[in-house]
């Protein structure tokens, strides 16, 4: 692991539950993720629930362009492209 750990960006979009829980397997596979979500606000029902929780536990930093996604840190559209070229993967969900 160590020098194998990559930085990966998970941009949600329509699929808000298989987004996270794919987010919340590459943090057990020791990469360092952030989730984007670019799309509507999230679903707020108990898997997705669960995994934002999971995910906030593991230090995973989440960032949404909608001010009512409790849990995530506000970013605008515009900053999203400067901030993407920090990652080794970028995965659209």
């Amino acid at each position: 692991m160590g020098d194998d750990k990559k930085k990966v960006a998970v941009l949600v979009r329509d699929r808000q539950g298989e987004a996270l829980r794919m987010s919340l397997g590459l943090i057990l596979a020791d990469d360092e993720v952030t989730v984007f979500n670019l799309g509507a606000p999230i679903e707020r029902n108990d898997e997705n629930n669960l995994s934002i929780e999971s995910l906030e536990m593991m230090d995973c930093i989440l960032y949404s362009i909608n001010d009512v996604d409790e849990g995530f840190q506000k970013i605008i559209m515009q900053d999203i492209p400067a901030k993407l070229v920090e990652y080794d993967h970028v995965l659209p969900y």
